[in-house]
Parts: structure tokens; sequence; C-alpha cells
């Protein structure tokens, strides 16, 4: 088993002219993937650490089949994923009361999505790994950007077990 927390960025294309990009900033993740043997589950969640100048903070959610096909080494091993999962977006305005102590959240939708990802785990000692990763998401029903995104970055992780 293993778990990770990583920092990424997204790219997304604008769908319409006048609604903002959802791309840009800082998207903290985590996650945690099973394998038994070569093939194996998981699931990772991905949101943007902060709202965007338009009030905008979308949230990404995957869940996978994984492959591990092929180790380059003992300590390089590219993990395949394809699966489906979720992107949820809320906006922060301040023009509704909403009587609490923090911002007001306006949820805005959830789309579903095709997922499809490679990370590359580089293993620094017996279960600590280095893992810089890609990911694309096919956007169903998605009015505030593209059809698509990408995600990219790097995550820190430990194995549980063999490494």
């Amino acid at each position: 088993m293993d778990v990770f927390a990583g920092l990424n960025a997204l790219s997304a294309s604008q769908a319409v002219q006048n609604i903002p990009r959802l791309s840009g900033g800082v998207f903290p993740s985590v996650g945690v993937n099973l394998f038994f043997g070569m093939f194996g589950v998981g699931a990772e969640v991905a949101g943007r650490a902060t709202r965007n100048s338009s009030g905008i903070r979308p949230v990404y959610y995957d869940v996978n089949l994984l492959v591990d096909p092929i180790h380059v080494s003992r300590s390089i091993i590219p993990i395949f994923m394809f699966g489906l999962g979720a992107q949820s977006i809320s906006s922060y305005t301040g023009l509704v009361s909403c009587g609490g102590v923090g911002p007001c959240t306006s949820y805005v939708g959830s789309h579903l999505s095709a997922h499809v990802g490679l990370d590359l785990k580089v293993y620094l000692t017996e279960h600590l790994f280095l893992q810089p990763e890609a990911h694309f998401y096919f956007i169903r029903n998605n009015q505030l950007q593209a059809a698509s995104a990408q995600r990219y970055g790097v995550s820190l992780g430990w194995t549980f077990g063999g490494g």
C-alpha cells in the first residue's frame, strides 16, 4: 500500500469567454494506492489551495485501476492509471450573507470525468519515494472550461510493506 501527498499545477482552457479559467494556482493532492501484484486500485483528490481572482475553487477526484507493467529498476517504477473521477466547483462570493464566520460558499456543480494518468515512483529509501505525475481529465458537461484539464506535479510518498 502506498500513501502520498503532493503539489500540482493545473492546465485547462476556457470554455466561455466571460468565465474565468480554472487553471493556475497550487493544487495540493493526497492519495492512496493498493497493489495486488502488477494490478491495483487507487484514489486521489487534488484541489486548488486558494480560490482564484474570481472566487472559484475547483477540486478533482479520481478512482482508478492501476497497472504496474514493468520495473525500470528496483527503485524506478512507472504506474499507469485508468479510471473515473469528478470535477467539483465552488464559488466564494461576498454577495451572499451567510451569517457564519468564514467566507460564503455557493456550490456551482460537479461533473463526471474519465481519468488517465502516469506516475513514476522513484524510491529514495526502501519505503520513501518521490513521484512525478501527470493526470488527464476528460470532463463531461462542463460549461466553465473546455472538456479537459491536465494536472502535473510531484508527490512524496511511503510504501507500507515491500518496496
